[in-house]
């Protein structure tokens, strides 16, 4: 039956079978056309024959071998394999079985550690990749991937010399933290002082490509609703407002706009820690200055240009410590809600703590 072509003949020996290129790509194009009949929109998902033979597969340990198999193929079974895993992953909706995938992936942990061992090697990163990528499509296999240590991981690899290597590792750590944004959120606000002093390395390197890409990869979270309170921990902590201050003054454009995006939240928030108020206030006139001279980059209209406009009105309005400036003027209501709906910052309150 079905089921029969999808389990290998014995389970665990995957690998080790003769002819498995042909058997992977076979079960391949099974396991497609599963998907493209939508599987569970006429008939019962939970009695299903696809679903009996997903079971066997997880049974079988077909998945772990479809991972161990992967520097035995050839290039083109190696894509097959990467996916034919993908594909199984995705057949657990329609069957209603992506929390018995993700349990089957956290009991045998390592489907998930052999993979982002495999990113570490060049001729499997991009299989791995894509196998890393297809597992953070579901919130429960994400879940096990961030409890398990994959985001220091991802972001030691980053860091690696070997282009295609850095290059795949941030595809995954970017889907990781984005493709499912409640439980990265959760993650983040349970390690935050950890994944941002591993994070914050990557700003450190003398690597412009990785350092543009984790700026956006940060703008990008902390501009999210679902990561909010992340936003305001991050913001109240001075140490990043002067990482961001020295990258405002970068030499590459695309890396000073990066930055003014995240700096940005800083100014417009309305309550702001006092260290971070104190900052800003003893280096507004330099701010306000070198913020002025990216008028030239930011045509009229434009959403940068809106931006700038209300980060230069906020900045000039900050006051030193201790000092509460007039919070409640129509004017600063109204971009204040502007900042808010471009970026979520506004959701606090606007009295000014006590320092």
């Amino acid at each position: 039956g079905v089921a029969g072509v999808l389990v290998p003949a014995a389970p665990g020996v995957l690998g080790c079978s003769k002819g498995m290129d042909c058997k992977i790509r076979h079960c391949r194009k099974a396991v497609d056309g599963y998907l493209l009949a939508q599987i569970g929109t006429t008939t019962d998902p939970r009695n299903c024959e696809e679903r009996q033979a997903l079971v066997e597969v997880l049974s079988s340990g077909m998945l772990l071998a479809l991972v161990d198999c992967l520097g035995t193929l050839d290039f083109e079974a190696q894509k097959d394999a990467a996916r034919l895993f993908s594909a199984l992953l995705r057949l657990g909706t329609p069957t209603n079985m992506d929390a018995q995938i993700a349990a089957y992936v956290d009991d045998i942990p390592e489907v998930l550690e052999m993979l982002l061992e495999g990113l570490t090697v060049p001729d499997l990163a991009l299989h791995c990749s894509q196998m890393l990528i297809s597992c953070t499509k579901s919130a429960e296999i994400a879940t096990v991937l961030l409890r398990g240590g994959a985001a220091p991981i991802l972001i030691e690899l980053v860091q690696n010399p070997n282009f295609d290597i850095a290059s795949e590792a941030y595809s995954v750590l970017r889907e990781l933290l984005l493709a499912q944004k409640p439980p990265a959120a959760k993650f983040l606000e349970a390690n935050f002082d950890d994944f941002f002093s591993s994070f914050h390395t990557l700003l450190e390197v003398q690597n412009y490509f990785a350092q543009r890409q984790v700026l956006q990869l940060l703008v990008r979270m902390l501009l999210d609703q679902s990561f909010k309170d992340v936003m305001r921990r991050y913001v109240a902590n001075e140490r990043f407002l002067q990482i961001h201050m020295n990258f405002l003054q970068h030499d590459s454009n695309s890396m000073q706009i990066a930055a003014f995006h995240i700096f940005k939240i800083f100014v417009v928030i309305p309550q702001k820690s006092c260290r971070v108020r104190q900052i800003l206030f003893r280096n507004k006139e330099k701010l306000l200055c070198l913020l002025d001279s990216f008028k030239s980059k930011a045509e009229r209209g434009t959403g940068f240009a809106r931006d700038l406009q209300v980060t230069l009105h906020e900045l000039s309005r900050v006051e030193a410590p201790g000092r509460n400036p007039s919070a409640s003027r129509p004017e600063h209501a109204r971009l204040v809600q502007q900042a808010k709906q471009q970026g979520n910052v506004g959701h606090t309150s606007s009295k000014p703590p006590s320092c």
